[in-house]
């Protein structure tokens, strides 16, 4: 897919995150300022780490990768370090985390390995923001997966979209395709909502009472890459308006309606 057929504003913008900052200084000054590091026109920025130590990342060395991310750096790039999965599970379905296999001792990590391994990221990237990534409010990976109780086709839909190789693109969007035809169905108002495997029902809604904590903080929040409006959220009620059962706050709630994001954060409607 050609940059010219992108959905507007879809750049990939990755972060390198976690070079020892002796290694970032001299790739840096070897790059010439980061020169050719993606792609035209897509973004790059780096994070190194605070010192050259090979210890868990800091809760600053965090809090300034969240940063990036609320720039729209949802595009995460870890070149050697074992404890990747901490990263993976701050930004769990909400930002892409790559990781980087080096061979080599960082001292001699060269430009040209990382630049190749970024460009490869990017083109990665490029192809699964056109086919899985999120478009519009209407899409399936909007769906909280702590909530949302999936068919037997569809269980865990949204790990399946998770891939990190081209083959398996097309895999991806098969599977969006059965979640299409499962769980969104004509809803009695002439139009087409969701509905899980319970038959509750999902309509999204934008009233600002839905506003989360972080936007509220003033951060942007993503999901599979995509920027979520502030306030999105969807209205969920038993198809047959009939009384169901939710856990708010540990507590066992019977409601006829409850209020649920992306994220899965339940409140009463």
């Amino acid at each position: 897919m050609d940059i010219e057929d992108y959905p507007q504003g879809r750049r990939v913008k990755i972060v390198l995150f976690g070079l020892p900052i002796s290694t970032q200084v001299r790739l840096k000054a070897e790059s010439n300022e980061w020169a050719d590091a993606v792609p035209a026109p897509h973004a790059f920025r780096s994070i190194p780490l605070t010192t050259n130590s090979n210890i868990p990342f800091s809760k600053g060395e965090l809090d300034d990768l969240i940063g990036a991310v609320d720039d729209g750096f949802t595009h995460v790039v870890i070149p050697g370090r074992s404890d990747w999965k901490v990263v993976r599970s701050l930004l769990r379905f909400d930002c892409r985390v790559h990781t980087i296999s080096i061979q080599v001792q960082l001292r001699k990590l060269t430009w040209e390995f990382l630049r190749s391994r970024l460009h490869e990221i990017a083109a990665l990237d490029q192809a699964w923001l056109a086919k899985i990534s999120p478009t519009d409010l209407r899409h399936a990976l909007l769906l909280p997966p702590t909530f949302f109780k999936a068919g037997r086709e569809t269980i865990d839909y949204w790990n399946k979209c998770e891939v990190y190789t081209e083959h398996r693109i097309a895999d991806a969007e098969r599977v969006l395709q059965v979640v299409e035809r499962e769980h969104r169905k004509p809803d009695g108002q002439g139009g087409r909502s969701w509905i899980d495997d319970r038959k509750w029902r999902y309509r999204f809604d934008l009233s600002k009472h839905g506003i989360s904590p972080p936007n509220r903080a003033g951060r942007k929040t993503f999901r599979f890459c995509y920027e979520v409006l502030q306030g999105f959220h969807y209205d969920v009620m038993d198809d047959s308006g009939g009384w169901f059962f939710v856990d708010i706050n540990s507590k066992r709630e019977r409601l006829k309606h409850c209020n649920v994001t992306p994220w899965g954060r339940v409140w009463r409607g």
